[in-house]
């Protein structure tokens, strides 16, 4: 078995760089140059193709969205409470903090394990199918959800769910990194961000046009309507290309032609765009000769390190900024005394705010550079935490209200300039090699961190535990401090930087903070020669 896949891996490479020293490279490579320096605008509509194709992912960003508002939120409504949960010695009702974190730790353990695994199974039959294949799955785990009877049941639905939604975010998010033209790399992955904050508000608005509803048939109302975005999901992968990189790393090189003749359109110059794509993964294959097949291990060993750990990095800071705390604002605020459709109104309100902050992202990104914003982002985040703790000490229903606006305006703060920046600098910081893993591995790290902050947040403010209230608000200032350090040194601004480029610069081991100095093109100019170097031109 061993020896028919050493032997179909070199006749892929054969293949792959019999099509890379076809005549149109050249011409291919100035089509790259072409879209590098060209306008959002003018890359939007030369590629609507694209764009229109990636409303597949953008569904798969609606899955994540939607189940992880309402795995929060659900459990502040009047319905949910008198079902599942218990009565305090004064008549208010609480969800015990045990279960509170257990149907939210749990999804995103289970997110984490969904993510490790899917990059085994992408890497053998495909991104698309992967996605189909998680989307069943995720059918499954809404109805266990939706016909629960027991605190033990409904976990079980939110396990089975959270497996398929880490499988799912990891293969869409690496698909739509492959199908992407340079200049709409950015927006294409904040586009998929988007679609997950407008099905958390959508979510949102859900659970609150139900909150005076107190029979069992709201919350379940709600679970239902969860069926529309796994649906929608799947059937959309179901007739899309399969990612031409995969198809390229298998050697299937009439398939890929085919997958970007429905990506690009028949009369917009495939061949070239073929030879380039040839030769950028036999480039990638031929430096990897020695390692073997693609591993996890693979990402933590030489230069791919550091690129791994930032993608770990990136993805603390769902931990560490204090996302866990936000996530959870509604029912904190309600068991801090804020009315149940006061809160939700606050929190409606903060996502149709971070939904036009995302829609400007689109034009100021580049304006302003990845790291730019990332950074400015977290030193308001610490900022802001410091207040959310300082009002804690104002014992009035202003105070209150304060807390409830400025937590909300934070969560589309974080979404503005960390959320949506950290997915689209996962997806440039990998090679093509090793892209499904790494995009695994986002979702991986972005699952446990969360996993683990959600399990311990709700001991940190709830009324049988730490009883902290707003004062938590100091733990996560404290710990975005450390984050902001640690960014400056880890955190890169890769815009405009081709795949080759960007694994020249991690090479040559420049400080992340200098590579724009190298867009002047010297890093095209490294590349090149560290081409040549390979012998495979």
């Amino acid at each position: 078995m061993k020896d028919e896949l050493e032997k179909q891996e070199a006749s892929s490479a054969t293949m792959i760089e019999n099509v890379a020293n076809d005549s149109d490279l050249q011409f291919g490579e100035g089509l790259v140059e072409n879209d590098r320096d060209s306008s959002l605008w003018a890359s939007a509509m030369s590629h609507k193709l694209i764009l229109a194709h990636s409303i597949a992912a953008f569904l798969a960003g609606g899955v994540f969205g939607y189940d992880s508002v309402i795995n929060g939120a659900s459990i502040s409504m009047p319905a949910f409470l008198l079902y599942f949960g218990e009565h305090t010695a004064t008549g208010s009702l609480f969800v015990p903090s045990i279960w509170a974190s257990m149907w939210t730790a749990m999804s995103y353990l289970l997110q984490a394990i969904g993510g490790f695994g899917i990059g085994f199974v992408s890497d053998r039959i495909g991104r698309k199918w992967a996605c189909v294949g998680a989307a069943c799955i995720s059918v499954v785990g809404v109805g266990v959800q939706f016909a629960a009877t027991s605190r033990g049941m409904l976990l079980g639905g939110k396990m089975i769910n959270g497996l398929a939604i880490g499988c799912i975010f990891a293969s869409a998010t690496s698909w739509a990194s492959e199908i992407s033209p340079l200049r709409l790399r950015g927006p294409i992955q904040s586009g998929i961000v988007l679609f997950m904050v407008l099905m958390q508000a959508l979510g949102l608005v859900t659970i609150r046009l139900y909150i005076e509803n107190i029979s069992p048939s709201a919350f379940r109302s709600v679970f239902a309507l969860q069926w529309i975005w796994p649906v929608a999901a799947g059937l959309a992968f179901t007739v899309m290309p399969e990612s031409p990189i995969f198809l390229v790393q298998k050697g299937k090189i009439t398939a890929a032609k085919k997958a970007l003749t429905r990506l690009y359109g028949s009369n917009n110059h495939i061949d070239a765009r073929l030879a380039v794509l040839c030769k950028q993964v036999e480039q990638e294959r031929s430096q990897a000769e020695g390692h073997g097949n693609a591993g996890y291990l693979e990402l933590f060993q030489g230069t791919n390190f550091k690129r791994t750990f930032t993608v770990l990095w990136l993805f603390l800071a769902a931990g560490l900024n204090g996302a866990s705390l936000l996530s959870q604002n509604t029912y904190f605020l309600i068991i801090a005394g804020l009315p149940a459709v006061h809160a939700f109104d606050v929190g409606i309100g903060g996502f149709g705010l971070a939904i036009i902050a995302i829609v400007f992202s689109w034009f100021y990104m580049e304006k302003f550079g990845r790291r730019s914003i990332w950074l400015a982002g977290v030193a308001i985040n610490i900022l802001v935490l410091a207040i959310i703790g300082s009002l804690y000490y104002l014992k009035s229903n202003g105070s209150l209200w304060a807390v409830a606006i400025l937590m909300n305006a934070l969560i589309a703060w974080q979404l503005l300039t960390i959320t949506s920046i950290g997915w689209v600098i996962t997806a440039e910081v990998s090679s093509y090699r090793l892209r499904a893993k790494t995009q695994s591995i986002g979702v991986i790290s972005n699952a446990t961190v969360t996993w683990l902050f959600t399990f311990t947040v709700p001991y940190m403010y709830n009324t049988d535990a730490g009883n902290l209230g707003s004062r938590a608000g100091f733990v996560f200032m404290g710990s975005s401090v450390l984050l902001l350090i640690g960014s400056w040194f880890l955190v890169p601004d890769l815009h405009g930087f081709t795949t080759d480029e960007v694994d020249w610069l991690y090479s040559q081991n420049i400080p992340v903070r200098n590579f724009q100095q190298y867009a002047d093109g010297r890093a095209k100019q490294g590349a090149t020669m560290r081409t040549v170097a390979t012998g495979k031109c």
